[in-house]
């Protein structure tokens, strides 16, 4: 799996945490729980996703030069 595919999966997953978070926070009860365990692992994809791309964002800059 190439980096920019794995960066494209961790941005499908963070959605569907999105989606979850939503759904969960429109409901008349809502287990904030739950809620604060999604935004933490939303968080988490999203600091793995800024590594890869600071990595890719390395590559093309050291094939350029």
């Amino acid at each position: 799996m190439s980096i920019q595919a794995h960066v494209d999966s961790l941005a499908e997953k963070r959605l569907q945490i999105k989606q979850k978070i939503a759904e969960e926070s429109a409901r008349p009860m809502p287990d904030f729980v739950l809620i604060t365990d999604l935004k933490k692992e939303n968080l988490r994809l999203k600091e793995e996703m800024q590594r890869y791309l600071i990595a890719i964002n390395k590559e093309s800059y050291n094939a350029s030069s």
